[in-house]
């Protein structure tokens, strides 16, 4: 969920981000939107010039603008299995395809994260970047549901304590509270699979081997609120930690040559 309008338009942020770390995209890249979504953001990138963007997701939500895009987007193999969580396992496409894949807001929703970041691996080319943006299991207020530290706190008691206070998620509005309290405990057991940051520096070593985090880029060049961190930052690099600990982690890999 990212923090407001502005902050949606992707492509000069990522754009900014790769450059800062001495990479860079052309019109002729490959690109691949790992949980695609509406597809928004493949289509921002197409509009931006980018000629060959694809997107994957677990099932189809796009939202297409011409039937011929639909050739743009394909889906899970398990796409349509009736689960109410589904979980992202091959991505279709061959091995080495693309030259950037990015993932915006999803890693947080990915049970198998090892199979992910393999996957995302297997179809990059050699050299090619994973630019990975998902939010920290430590937000004051959990980016889904709008609990206090729902991303740490599951018990059902906090969140009966929660709902009885009025705390309501997205179209949580005409809920009960015990309505509420069994949607958000199914979310947070089923929905989202937050890893601490040790787990995630295990897989990314292990499969990737060349990564780091890159939370200072993102406040430089983002649209959105991060950016009036941009100053402390200059002065305060404790704020990059920060930053990551209790709001976003922001992660670029590569695979080696």
């Amino acid at each position: 969920m990212l923090e407001d309008p502005s902050a949606q338009r992707v492509v000069e942020l990522y754009d900014g981000i790769l450059k800062s770390r001495g990479r860079a995209l052309s019109p002729a890249s490959v690109i691949l939107d790992y949980g695609c979504g509406s597809g928004r953001h493949a289509y921002e990138f197409l509009d931006a010039g980018f000629r060959h963007v694809f997107g994957y997701d677990v099932q189809d939500y796009v939202k297409l603008r011409s039937a011929a895009d639909l050739e743009r987007f394909r889906f899970d193999p398990t796409s349509g299995d009736g689960t109410e969580y589904p979980s992202m396992t091959k991505v279709p496409w061959p091995d080495n395809t693309f030259d950037f894949v990015f993932a915006t807001q999803v890693f947080e929703h990915v049970s198998d994260q090892e199979l992910a970041y393999s996957e995302v691996h297997r179809v990059l080319k050699p050299g090619g970047s994973f630019l990975n943006i998902f939010p920290s299991r430590w937000r004051p207020i959990e980016a889904h549901i709008n609990v206090p530290f729902g991303g740490v706190l599951t018990s059902r008691r906090y969140h009966r304590l929660c709902a009885a206070l009025g705390i309501r998620g997205l179209n949580q509005e005409h809920c009960t509270a015990d309505q509420v309290v069994e949607l958000n405990r199914r979310f947070v057991t089923q929905g989202v699979n937050y890893l601490s940051g040790r787990e995630i520096a295990a897989l990314l070593d292990r499969i990737f081997g060349e990564f780091e985090y890159v939370e200072d880029a993102f406040i430089r060049h983002s649209r959105g609120r991060s950016r009036h961190l941009a100053a402390p930052l200059r002065f305060l690099p404790l704020v990059r930690q920060l930053f990551r600990f209790a709001h976003t982690r922001v992660i670029l890999a590569r695979k080696r040559p």
